[in-house]
């Protein structure tokens, strides 16, 4: 069973930026597919990043650009961005320097897993 395509999606997309003119930006580990961190972009941080070939996100709390990595050395190189089909969440594929993106100190900021009806810390696992 082949699924089909919409004909017709359009040719061309631009960012559909939220009422604060923000877009969620997911992370994404080039080489492994792994799923590092959520943050947000404004059209500045969007245009710098492709630009730069640098993660620079928008931080909500302080209202100010975010160059990621620019005090840990966790930097994101960006490898790749992808707009999804509604336009309101980006995917960068990025080259992930330093010990991880989260500022917790771990590779992906996605470490809670629902046991037991609690979102419990799920401790990485070390080879």
């Amino acid at each position: 069973m082949t699924a089909s395509i919409d004909q017709n999606t359009p040719l061309t997309m631009r960012p559909k930026w939220n009422a604060d003119g923000l877009l969620p930006a997911i992370a994404q580990d080039a080489r492994t597919g792994e799923v590092l961190m959520m943050a947000w972009m404004n059209e500045e941080s969007l245009a710098l990043t492709l630009e730069k070939k640098q993660a620079i996100y928008w931080s909500r709390s302080r209202q100010a650009l975010w160059r990621k990595g620019e005090s840990s050395g966790n930097v994101q190189t960006l490898i790749d961005a992808r707009l999804d089909c509604d336009g309101d969440t980006l995917l960068l594929r990025v080259d992930q320097e330093g010990s991880g993106a989260c500022h917790t100190g771990r590779r992906t900021c996605f470490f809670y897993t629902p046991m037991s009806g609690e979102w419990q810390l799920e401790e990485e696992q070390h080879a």
